[in-house]
């Protein structure tokens, strides 16, 4: 069967993200399911605050920052290094180390585009309120956090886009193989009974979602689910 121009130009690279989630939105269209058309419309314009939010879109990183040791009059400094976490619970590790974008993948192009031609670096500051409770699971009372930043490499955001497009030629090939070549957008989801388009309904969330990568309508929800990014030089 020969192959849809749509599902060429993915896999070749020669369309971006945006214009492979429009034209994916509109074959989906036709199937009138809310959760798919919810996915493909946040992956455009965004995730609402208080969405789910894909595990693909949740990046940890690492917590980087300055401190010293003493008094203010004899002290030892230590100036952009890795800060060490002591003994802190593992969920308020999460929720300190982990980044989560909600941004539509135009907004995240332009940000990963900005972080590749220049020195800056992504990531999420760290309020200083948050400077004792460190030290507190550090066991060191001694220790006086300056600045600290949680940081991450522009890639994460690179394999954000790379999932996104391998669901996307997953979704085309499906209905390629169900309905044909798709280069007109176009499908005939009457040619299909009701329990054939239930099926296919199906293995779409199968692909989108049941990977342990999205859960939407179970009740899960990542906390501080905005996007906290801060850019230094």
């Amino acid at each position: 069967m020969p192959r849809s121009k749509i599902i060429k130009e993915l896999a070749n690279g020669t369309v971006d993200t945006l214009i492979a989630l429009k034209r994916t939105k509109v074959l989906l269209t036709e199937f009138d399911n809310v959760e798919l058309n919810t996915w493909i419309n946040n992956e455009i314009t965004g995730y609402p605050k208080d969405a789910e939010i894909p595990a693909y879109r949740v990046v940890r990183g690492s917590l980087m920052g300055s401190y010293f040791k003493g008094s203010m009059a004899s002290h030892m400094t230590w100036n952009h290094v890795s800060i060490p976490l002591g003994k802190m619970p593992k969920d308020l590790q999460d929720s300190l180390l982990n980044i989560s974008f909600i941004e539509g993948v135009e907004a995240l192009k332009q940000l990963v585009e900005k972080c590749d031609s220049s020195s800056i670096q992504l990531g999420k500051q760290i309020n200083a309120d948050f400077f004792p409770v460190i030290a507190h699971y550090n066991e060191d009372p001694y220790m006086m956090i300056t600045s600290a930043m949680v940081e991450i490499s522009s890639q994460c955001i690179h394999n954000i886009f790379s999932t996104i497009e391998n669901r996307l030629l997953d979704v085309l090939i499906l209905l390629e193989k169900e309905f044909g070549v798709l280069d007109d957008l176009d499908i005939d989801i009457d040619s299909k009974s009701k329990d054939e388009r239930i099926e296919i309904v199906k293995q779409l969330h199968v692909i989108i979602f049941n990977d342990h990568s999205v859960n939407i309508g179970d009740g899960n929800k990542i906390k501080d689910a905005n996007i906290a990014s801060s850019i230094h030089e």
